[in-house]
């Protein structure tokens, strides 16, 4: 009898309370824009564009273009402007020590912001988070320059 009432009674009592510390949990994590595969936010600043790139160790176009992005990025006209955050999707292990292009473990919840149907996927975001520019694939220096003055179009509308 005690068996039966513990599972009729007390074992839904314990997963409704799990469910909702879970979902709590979820509902803190939306209040960043960005978080780490540990659920900690990602630093953002504050007075620039932030490219956020999401990668793929594996993926051959990602790794190409980053040194492109790191180059176009440190030109006079966009290195006081903007800063890159890559967000990794195919592994635990980020890599802090560039400053120039950060890449941090990604969390699933960073997801529900910003959707990436596949490898690369960028977006040029306001420190809020507000979608500027969305770019599907690699970029070149040519089209990575055109998509940085679109947002800083796009940016100036916002602020006016």
């Amino acid at each position: 009898m005690r068996k039966i009432f513990f599972f009729l009674i007390v074992l839904p009592f314990f997963i409704l309370s799990c469910e909702k510390k879970d979902h709590e949990n979820n509902r803190d994590l939306h209040r960043y824009t960005l978080v780490d595969k540990d659920g900690n936010p990602v630093p953002l600043p504050e007075d620039k564009l932030i490219v956020l790139n999401f990668m793929a160790y594996s993926c051959s176009a990602c790794m190409e273009e980053i040194p492109v992005m790191k180059k176009v990025i440190q030109e006079k006209k966009y290195r006081d402007r903007f800063q890159i955050i890559a967000m990794v999707i195919d592994s635990d292990k980020g890599d802090l020590s560039d400053p120039v292009f950060p890449i941090y473990p990604n969390h699933k919840q960073n997801f529900v912001r910003f959707p990436v149907p596949g490898t690369p996927t960028t977006y040029i975001i306001t420190p809020e988070g507000k979608k500027l520019v969305t770019i599907y694939g690699a970029v070149t220096e040519e089209n990575f320059r055109k998509y940085l003055d679109e947002a800083l179009e796009k940016s100036k509308k916002i602020l006016n």
